[in-house]
């Protein structure tokens, strides 16, 4: 029975721990001062899909790039005139999905809370966050 139990359970963890993702922020010359951040998830050397906050113009992108049964969902959060400001997009119409939000007029050098998660059934997996500033 424990052999099978610790089968069982390794077989779970094998695929449940099977995505990847790689992410960071970098400068632009687009807007100085502001930084941008992605998250992309993969698996086994494929784009699954995920997301970007763009400090020029402030937008927030999903992409759901490959047909895994998994969504994208990405957020941003961020302070400003004494409020919490909170966006987000959730695809889940699967493959060679995309969605832009505009997040408005966020002030200059405000940072931003940039989260991006794989979705399955409703439920948020695999999140990764960045701080990104507008």
């Amino acid at each position: 029975m424990a052999a099978l139990a610790t089968a069982l359970l390794g077989a779970t963890s094998t695929a449940a721990h099977a995505d990847y993702y790689s992410s960071g922020c970098r400068t632009t010359s687009s807007d100085p001062g502001g930084l941008d951040c992605w998250v992309m998830f993969w698996d086994e050397g494929i784009a699954l899909g995920g997301g970007e906050f763009q400090s020029y113009g402030e937008k927030l992108f999903a992409y759901d790039s490959w047909a895994d049964g998994r969504g994208v969902y990405v957020e941003a959060v961020w302070w400003q005139g004494g409020l919490r400001w909170q966006k987000s997009i959730k695809l889940t119409s699967g493959a060679n999905t995309s969605r832009t939000l505009d997040l408005g007029d966020i002030n200059e050098g405000i940072g931003v809370s940039f989260t991006s998660c794989q979705t399955d059934e409703g439920s948020l997996l695999n999140c990764r966050t960045q701080k990104a500033v507008a």
